[in-house]
């Protein structure tokens, strides 16, 4: 008889002591990135965010960074709520926000007023970063890192490359990204709706 072991992670064990620490229950993973998985957790009935950072994520100071930088954004009403965070476990604490990914809703296809609401909430949170210093850097591609609610209202998430020391350009690079690229499904989509 061959005896299975199965190794827990590292990662793992941390969550679970975090989760223990601050009276959580695990629901289920609901993301991986390069650096971190994503675990939806829940304290009573409230819904609540964990990103634990990967054993070995090639990141510097992921915590750290992600819980300054979503502070930063949350002062300005911007971002998941950040609930707290353990540089130890390497484990940042958030709200859940309840919504897809703006590529997934935009290809719903939306009426023409929900995605004019969705647009101008979106630019106008890009120009509040613009006006901090909060460069976010990753909002372009497939809009995986805006979540769209069942209101139309658009969630910035995913902090942890954001900088306070390079340039600026939220505003900007979402203007390319939403309408300025001829080649990208995103704004032929944009530009079929709004016509």
């Amino acid at each position: 008889m061959t005896k299975v072991v199965f190794m827990i992670s590292n990662s793992f064990s941390r969550l679970t002591a975090f989760l223990k620490e601050q009276n959580l229950v695990l629901v289920q993973k609901i993301a991986k990135g390069w650096s971190s998985e994503i675990f939806l957790v829940q304290r009573g009935k409230k819904k609540l965010v964990a990103k634990v950072e990967k054993e070995k994520s090639p990141r510097i100071n992921m915590v750290e960074k992600e819980a300054a930088n979503l502070k930063t954004a949350n002062s300005i009403g911007i971002g998941p709520k950040l609930i707290c965070f353990d540089c130890e476990k390497r484990i940042v604490l958030m709200e859940f926000i309840q919504g897809i990914s703006f590529s997934k809703w935009l290809f719903s296809s939306p009426e023409k007023t929900q995605l004019e609401k969705c647009i101008n909430a979106l630019l106008e949170q890009a120009k509040k970063l613009d006006e901090i210093g909060l460069s976010h850097g990753q909002l372009a591609g497939k809009g995986a890192n805006i979540l769209v609610q069942k209101n139309c209202l658009p969630v910035i998430i995913d902090f942890e490359k954001a900088s306070q020391n390079r340039k600026s350009k939220n505003f900007n690079q979402l203007q390319a990204f939403l309408f300025k690229n001829p080649e990208s499904a995103i704004a032929k989509k944009i530009k079929e709706i709004l016509e």
